[in-house]
């Protein structure tokens, strides 16, 4: 896409996930192919990925939706997310190239269904859409318990960042606290690395479903075109 024009659509999704009797607007464009430093400069503009489509949301009357993102190098665990690291002391993770894996998708048409309660199981062209097709580096990560498979995460590895795209897990181990995990994961891989930045995608401030993303810190949120420090209040 270097040295091209790039032509956004307006598209309309719904009702908002985050916030009720609000409907969901981004600005988006497909591409199959982007450069690291183009897919940096976009996070840094406050664009996120799903599949091949590169968005950022625009709905009307509303941007409680903040791209926010955390300085690995200097974060430490708060109490509850030691509690949290040390219970899955005994999950094993393996890295592997994105791509279909029948298991991976069957664990997440489970925790669609029964976590998220959708009403039809999703499509495995759905699936593909979502999270196989990819215009960047992108590594599934698997969490195992013994030989069960009990979490799946999708991360974008790019030299200067890392890009938390989506995880599932089984549901029964809900205790477990498994989203906490992969993302306390997630930072030790950055570390590992030697990264700075890991990058969470929108946090909105009345989501309950986004409270714990103010957790980790310190972290860095998106105003006006600038990433300022931001504390959990």
């Amino acid at each position: 896409m270097s040295g091209s024009q790039i032509k956004l659509y307006q598209t309309d999704n719904g009702p908002c996930p985050y916030r009720d009797n609000y409907t969901w607007h981004n600005i988006s464009f497909q591409t199959s192919e982007i450069p690291a430093d183009g897919y940096t400069s976009l996070l840094n503009q406050g664009f996120r990925r799903s599949g091949l489509s590169i968005y950022h949301p625009v709905c009307s009357g509303c941007q409680a939706c903040i791209p926010i993102r955390i300085d690995v190098q200097k974060f430490s665990q708060g109490k509850g997310q030691r509690r949290t690291w040390r219970k899955n002391k005994d999950v094993r993770v393996e890295h592997h190239p994105v791509g279909f894996n029948q298991e991976d998708f069957n664990l997440y048409q489970r925790y669609q269904i029964d976590w998220h309660e959708i009403k039809y199981p999703v499509e495995e062209s759905e699936y593909f859409d979502f999270l196989i097709e990819t215009p960047v580096p992108t590594e599934i990560l698997r969490y195992y318990l013994g030989t069960k498979l009990i979490g799946v995460g999708w991360l974008d590895c790019l030299p200067e960042l890392i890009s938390s795209v989506y995880f599932v897990f089984d549901p029964e181990f809900e205790s477990r606290r498994l989203g906490i995990f992969s993302l306390l994961y997630e930072i030790e891989y950055a570390r590992f690395l030697d990264i700075r930045w890991l990058y969470l995608g929108y946090w909105v401030e009345s989501s309950h479903k986004m409270n714990y993303k103010a957790d980790f810190q310190p972290a860095q949120i998106l105003r006006d075109s600038r990433w300022i420090p931001f504390k959990n209040q």
